[in-house]
């Protein structure tokens, strides 16, 4: 629904009150994404230790902010256990990052404590790595990528140069693509995204393709020798389609395993990326392969700022303008843009209706304009803003569970649906597992957790029915019991963690009576039978590794 029909229908209520003689009701703030960016490259440690984690997720919120873009794959590495980047090149996580860390899980769980749209960050899309001018590979992924003949070189051999400092993967190869497609799959089925976004870096560079691979796929689809010119029509046109073939096969292989996730792409400004990335997202707006455009109108001055806007508005119809959200520069290299143009320039978003504004980075955000931010934003008279594209309670706030007795938590839940079950243990929240809950009171069984919270869940999730009879009744618990701590007889791995445990009883018994006529006691295991699953049990915290 475009923001100005919902000013105009608020400002109409507002007047039908106040003839009324009605109390003064708060006007809710006109729906739009207020969005940032989190790096675990930057000077703060926003995200990359996870110690700050959680006080960053709940400033950006207290700030006014409902979407977070989070850095989820970056310079040959994942943020998240890859076994697709395994299987080709080894190592999936920076070691600045520690080897074993899941620092998507983790943010992905304080930013829905917090209520906060969660949007991972393919910031790097085909660069496998940042070389330098005339470099060569440092990370296993890009030494694997050179070796097969699969990394663009420009006209002298070079794997980067003063135009562009990245060793490209190379968009033409379908192995690289599908690979592209497989790590980003990762993440739609084993974690709770609201969407995904791809950078500017979903691209071919102008001065790059002179390489053998891609002579030999150009000379067998068109007859044609590679020109001696970067701006040949032919070989830009050729390596356009390449991209966009990967945006469309993107596109569909997300959507046929999550048609609810927002699929987002921040490229840079038309004409410069149409020529000097190869991508050209106008094209893709028209064919309606993106549900938000986050362009980067990265400008340190709003005179400079609002010349260049023009030009990507008209890329929108103005039905369409909601889906763009414009990418505005806070800081980055050089002196930070003045905070007045960066509100000035918000406010020029507004006016021509765009979907919002996302602020690059969150250091300016949180760091160093926290204070204004947040009486801009005025969340505690205006109230929030919902992102347009997410309905209301989209991400509600935490079911937060009580103790019940040793280990024992109970919660009241309001609405049957999927929820994720997370537990603060050793000071870090965990998911623990994810699956159906109906409505109503439940009791769960968690160990050495000294919090317990249910987290809206968006993923696809059925009840834990294990034979199938359409029912979660005591023959789950049956069967459960007689397969526990089975890693081959999995019916009652409900979890999908490869492993029967007491994560798949919670999930049972927290579903216990789906479709049941009238709620009837949860059987609980005997104590004898408890005690060993004590140290069982721990076994299946991690559960995400196994997923994998």
């Amino acid at each position: 629904m475009p923001i100005h029909f919902l000013r105009r229908l608020a400002a109409t209520h507002a007047a039908v009150f106040a003839a009324c003689a009605l109390p003064v009701i708060v006007e809710a703030a006109a729906p739009e994404v207020r969005g940032t960016w989190l790096t675990t490259t930057g000077a703060e440690d926003h995200i990359r230790t996870g110690a700050n984690t959680a006080a960053v997720m709940a400033d950006l919120r207290h700030i006014g902010l409902n979407t977070v873009y989070v850095e989820t794959w970056k310079n040959g590495y994942t943020n998240y256990p890859s076994p697709t980047l395994a299987a080709m090149a080894g190592p999936d996580r920076a070691s600045y990052l520690g080897n074993s860390r899941d620092l998507v899980q983790e943010t992905v769980t304080e930013a829905h404590r917090n209520e906060l749209n969660y949007i991972g960050w393919f910031e790097y899309g085909f660069a496998a790595e940042f070389v330098g001018t005339g470099g060569n590979t440092a990370t296993p992924l890009g030494a694997k990528m050179r070796d097969n003949g699969w990394l663009l070189r420009d006209q002298s051999g070079r794997l980067g140069n003063s135009s562009n400092g990245f060793a490209w993967m190379n968009p033409a190869v379908p192995e690289v693509r599908q690979f592209l497609i497989d790590l980003t799959l990762e993440t739609v089925v084993n974690y709770d995204l609201d969407g995904l976004q791809f950078d500017d870096r979903l691209a071919w560079p102008r001065e790059f393709g002179w390489d053998a691979t891609t002579a030999a796929l150009y000379q067998q689809e068109t007859g044609r020798s590679l020109p001696a010119s970067v701006d040949d029509a032919n070989f830009r046109s050729w390596r356009q389609d390449k991209v966009t073939l990967f945006a469309e096969e993107l596109t569909a292989a997300v959507h046929a395993v999550r048609p609810d996730l927002l699929l987002s792409v921040s490229p840079s400004i038309t004409n410069f990326s149409d020529v000097n990335y190869n991508a050209e997202w106008p094209v893709w707006q028209d064919a309606g392969l993106f549900d938000e455009y986050a362009v980067q109108v990265y400008r340190d001055n709003y005179a400079s700022f609002n010349a260049t806007l023009t030009g990507q508005v008209n890329q929108f119809s103005v039905a369409e303008r909601q889906e763009l959200v414009v990418g505005l520069r806070g800081n980055g290299s050089g002196a930070n843009t003045p905070y007045a143009d960066v509100e000035a320039m918000i406010e020029r978003t507004r006016q021509v209706g765009a979907g919002g504004h996302a602020l690059f980075y969150s250091k300016f955000v949180r760091d160093e304009f926290a204070d204004e931010l947040t009486a801009f934003y005025d969340v505690a008279e205006q109230g929030e803003a919902l992102n347009p594209q997410f309905g209301p309670g989209h991400r509600a706030v935490p079911v937060v569970a009580s103790a019940a007795g040793v280990n024992r938590w109970s919660v009241e839940i309001q609405e049957g649906s999927a929820y994720s079950l997370i537990a603060e243990i050793g000071g870090e929240w965990r998911e623990l597992s994810v699956g159906y809950f109906p409505a109503g009171e439940r009791e769960l069984t968690v160990f050495g957790a000294t919090r317990v919270e249910l987290l809206a869940d968006r993923r696809p999730v059925e009840p834990a029915d294990f034979n199938g009879d359409g029912l979660v009744n005591a023959a789950e618990y049956t069967i459960w019991r007689d397969t526990f701590a089975s890693i081959t007889d999995l019916r009652a791995d409900a979890n999908g963690d490869n492993f029967v445990n007491l994560l798949d009883y919670d999930l049972w018994s927290g579903g216990y009576g789906y479709t049941a006529p009238t709620a009837t006691t949860v059987p609980e295991p005997s104590s004898c039978f408890l005690l060993p699953m004590l140290f069982l049990g721990a076994a299946g915290i991690t559960t995400k590794e196994r997923r994998n």
